[in-house]
């Protein structure tokens, strides 16, 4: 028995394992049949953590290295089931006795044994592929750099600043100086080479502390930097608890800009900076006593400019082109210079306001001018402010001057989006007299360009993607305007400006200045408006871009019987005071982006509007034909705006003909969305669509086809050609959308029609479009003269974009996630891509473009104006056309991942050093960096 039991153990074993081999042998077809069947399961589980990954992406988040590595393996996994598969093919194929036994039992077992193991690695993956989390936030930088201006004369105070962040014994350090003196510069500069050089701070944060700031603001900023949010019901302390509870790990330093009182640090949660830590905190402040309150360690006084440093900086202002333009004029630019007293403000604002004078006349004038100026002004103003008031002074009439005062209700430093600030000065009525929107425009850009020569207006942060520009003012410029605006100080209440201060609450009735007549409360955090306000000399309220506003008292508006101006766009309320139809004087009232669905019947009774912007509310009927004196509307149309015969509630919804009635509107933006009727409607009536600035398309599913047309009698129902003044045009979710037809033939004249004022062109999600062209040779030059700029995104029915060759002032394209696009311009020399071609683009922004091969047929272009360049995810772009002769003179930037750009083939390696030096060639660039704007299409300013 002993022996039995051991034998039958062996046999068994024995039997196992011939099975386990037999088993490699038999039934092949039906094993590899299952593994294609894994393998495609395998592939659908991909493709839908994959579409996890991208909804997280847009949110600026990156996918894991977890995931990443996952995709990867059932990639390679994908490949070898693909060779399996073709080897298991041709095994099955070569058979015997009638396809029951195979021809070489050594290599099917072999194969039979690899699919076996790939079968149980399929098991694993699709296992593994089991992902709570597919994405997190990116690592972020230990400095983010910051834009910097002139550093002229501050490289001696720089050097003592810098030295000071070395020793050990040095924790708080104060910068202070007047208005203007270039403290922030320096601190951006000390950010910015931090960021170059090797530092051993685990984090660096960069906190603008405005004049209002409260301290829970500046717990938002810090918590912002370390990763950290709460909702608004968490006390002030449990925030400091969890900022504490962060940086008392770290060695950190920290950059406070431009304080104005003490600021408590442990109350915010920030550790006092120790011996022990060897953390830091740098401020810079106007006043020196501040430095004594922060019980600064040192302090540093930055100085106003030698007569050397100021001179030179002046000159550089200036330019040779003036100072050499009279032989007297160098002797009375250094007086002009004097009169700065070393003020770098001051050099570079009236440096650059005398750029434009080459007589004598003109530079004794101002000597004249800067003399003359007598006034006192507290605080900062007794030296600053009179020396900024000249470029204020010189500016060329009133209507300038009150589209400058204007912009100090914007918060400190804040860009502003130029078409919304000139349509703000039409709303106004800085802007009047105009027989034509075009005319008005070109009068506001006439203006932001006087006020940015004379320095009164800087450029605005760069928008990735954004087809308007923005100027914003430097803060003591804002000071220079509030100061103005309150008469010089005499009248302190004209002006009553919190805008981006962090305010919770509105001010109370009584903090309110009776004698206001400008009233801001732009970008706060205010929740309701529930206090009435007295303010009859009231003209202008601004309450926007208070994201969390959500209810205004029914009575806010009975005691502003002057109100002229109006904005309550970027709020939260979802329905209207009954008390605004009792502002009968109001001209400009905004509701963009608010969550009010519908409009109160008695709106009807603001016969003054001239400016009304809309989105997605539901009017009333009866509203629209009693608002004669509209100049300017935005809105929205939806179905349910829409007359319909058969439709009860027909007085209840807004009809086209309403519009068309409005005999003074200059400026239509409009949405409509569902239906192909309704288009058809609007383009029936000339008047009305010659008035549309924007017209944009959405989900009108029934369209199939669409014709840009350079005639106005084109005979298509649904041709664009009356749209002659149109500016921006959105296409977008329209699923059966497809054919775009340019009609570049037309017979009456080259002057009229759509391509003479088009600007923007954007289409999305519209999956069968192709767009097609007729053209004239002899004409077509003369088209899309003015379209600058292309957004595409999800257009997947388009393999080239040829039609790109009829635009040939296009400034910047966009193109993204149009799956089946193989090349950009597929024409060779002989097809129409020369030297010209893109002669004018900008910025060039191609991402998720799988398929993507080539930009241009043509080993490389010139590119004479192009600046930009980012790509994201087209493993397939293998070449730029670029050379040593492209971009000369212009480039700045290109963005790429590192594994596309060591692909990529170059014209030399010393060329591809040249082009990596103005860019980023590194694993760490992000999707949110190269996300096209077409991810947001409807987001452009207009």
């Amino acid at each position: 028995m002993d022996l039995v039991n051991p034998l039958g153990e062996i046999v068994s074993r024995v039997m196992d394992c011939s099975t386990k081999h037999l088993n490699y042998l038999r039934a092949l077809e039906e094993k590899l049949n299952q593994l294609r069947e894994k393998m495609a399961q395998l592939n659908e589980l991909k493709i839908d953590v994959n579409n996890r990954v991208i909804s997280e992406e847009s949110r600026l988040m990156v996918r894991t290295n977890q995931v990443n590595g996952w995709m990867q393996r059932v990639e390679a996994s994908g490949h070898e089931v693909d060779r399996i598969l073709l080897e298991g093919g041709q095994h099955l194929e070569r058979r015997c006795l009638n396809g029951c036994c195979p021809m070489n039992c050594w290599s099917s077992y072999k194969l039979g044994k690899k699919v076996v193991k790939k079968l149980r690695i399929m098991e694993e993956l699709k296992r593994d592929g089991d992902f709570d989390i597919v994405a997190e936030n990116p690592p972020r930088a230990l400095v983010q750099e910051l834009p910097e201006s002139s550093t002229v004369g501050l490289d001696s105070v720089f050097g003592r600043v810098w030295s000071l962040l070395g020793e050990n014994g040095v924790r708080i350090i104060g910068l202070y100086g007047m208005g203007g003196v270039g403290k922030t510069t320096l601190l951006k500069k000390i950010n910015n080479e931090l960021g170059r050089k090797s530092s051993d701070f685990d984090i660096v944060i960069w906190v603008v502390i405005s004049k209002e700031a409260n301290m829970t603001y500046v717990q938002e900023l810090l918590g912002k930097n370390l990763g950290l949010s709460w909702s608004e019901s968490v006390h002030l302390n449990s925030r400091a608890n969890d900022i504490f509870n962060v940086l008392k790990t770290k060695k950190f330093l920290i950059f406070l800009d431009d304080i104005w009182e003490r600021i408590d640090l442990p109350s915010i949660g920030v550790p006092p900076p120790s011996f022990e830590n060897k953390s830091k905190i740098m401020f810079t402040t106007r006043s020196e006593e501040v430095c004594g309150l922060m019980e600064v360690d040192k302090k540093v006084r930055v100085e106003c400019l030698s007569w050397d440093e100021a001179w030179t900086l002046f000159q550089e202002k200036v330019g040779q082109a003036a100072l050499s333009s009279d032989i007297d004029i160098p002797k009375l630019a250094e007086i002009v210079a004097q009169e700065c007293r070393g003020l770098p403000l001051a050099l570079i604002t009236i440096g650059r306001s005398m750029a434009s004078k080459k007589t004598c006349q003109q530079w004794k004038h101002a000597i004249s001018v800067l003399r003359n100026s007598a006034a006192e002004f507290p605080g900062m103003g007794d030296n600053v402010l009179p020396l900024l008031k000249f470029s204020y002074d010189a500016l060329p009439n009133d209507t300038v001057r009150l589209c400058f005062l204007f912009c100090s209700l914007y918060p400190e430093d804040y860009s502003i989006f130029i078409s919304n600030l000139i349509h703000q000065w039409i709303g106004e009525g800085y802007i009047t007299g105009f027989d034509s929107f075009d005319e008005a425009l070109n009068t506001g850009h006439y203006i932001i360009g006087v006020l940015k020569d004379t320095c009164l207006l800087e450029e605005g942060d760069r928008v990735r993607n954004f087809t308007d520009t923005s100027v914003k003012m430097h803060d003591v410029i804002r000071d220079l305007a509030l100061w103005i605006a309150c008469e010089c100080g005499r009248e302190k209440d004209k002006y009553f400006v919190k805008a981006g201060v962090g305010l919770l609450e509105a001010p109370k009735t009584g903090k309110l200045p009776t004698m206001a007549e400008k009233i801001s409360l732009f970008g706060n955090n205010i929740t309701q408006l529930g206090n009435i306000p007295k303010c009859p000399n009231l003209t202008t309220l601004l309450v926007s871009g208070n994201h969390r506003l959500e209810d205004i008292h029914n009575d806010f508006f009975l005691s502003m019987p002057a109100l002229k101006f109006l904005d309550l766009s970027e709020t939260i309320i979802t329905k209207l005071p009954t008390s605004i139809c009792e502002l009968l004087q109001l001209e400009f009232l905004d509701l963009t982006f608010t969550r009010i669905t519908s409009l109160p019947y008695e709106l009807r009774k603001l016969t003054k509007l001239k400016y009304l912007a809309l989105t997605r509310h539901t009017i009333p009927r009866e509203i629209i034909p009693n608002l004669l004196s509209l100049e300017i509307l935005k809105l929205d149309l939806k179905k349910s705006d829409l007359k319909k015969s058969d439709d009860s509630d027909d007085e209840m919804q807004v009809d086209i003909e309403e519009l068309a009635c409005l005999n003074q509107l200059k400026s239509l933006e409009i949405t409509i969305f569902s239906g192909d009727k309704e288009v058809e409607k609007f383009l029936s009536y000339p008047q009305l669509a010659n008035s549309a600035r924007t017209f944009k398309i959405l989900t009108c599913n029934e369209i199939t086809s669409l014709t840009l047309s350079a005639a106005s009698s084109c005979s298509s129902n649904l041709c664009l050609g009356h749209l002659k003044k149109l500016r921006g045009l959105y296409i977008g979710h329209c699923s059966e959308l497809e054919e775009l037809k340019f009609n570049c033939i037309n017979k009456e004249t080259t002057e009229t029609g759509l391509y003479e004022s088009l600007e923007i062109m954007t289409l999305f999600v519209l999956p069968k479009l192709i767009i097609s062209c007729e053209v004239s040779n002899n004409l077509s030059s003369t088209y899309f003269r003015k379209l600058r700029f292309i957004n595409l995104y999800q257009c997947d029915a388009m393999a080239d974009l040829n039609w790109l060759l009829l635009i040939p002032n296009i400034q910047r394209l966009s193109v993204s996630k149009c799956h089946n696009l193989q090349e950009i311009l597929s024409s060779d020399e002989s097809g129409g891509c020369d030297e010209t071609t893109f002669a004018y683009l900008k910025e060039l922004d191609l991402s998720y473009l799988p398929n993507l091969c080539s930009i241009c047929r043509r080993t490389a272009l010139p590119f004479p104006s192009l600046e930009t360049i980012y790509v994201l995810r087209c493993p397939k772009l293998r070449r730029l056309p670029l050379d040593s002769n492209s971009a000369k003179n212009t480039f700045k930037h290109i963005s790429g991942n590192t594994e596309w750009w060591n692909r990529l083939e170059w014209e030399s390696e010393t060329y591809a050093r040249f082009l990596k030096s103005y860019g980023r060639a590194s694993d760490e660039i992000s999707d949110s960096e190269c996300h096209s704007s077409s991810d947001h299409p409807l987001n452009d300013p207009m």
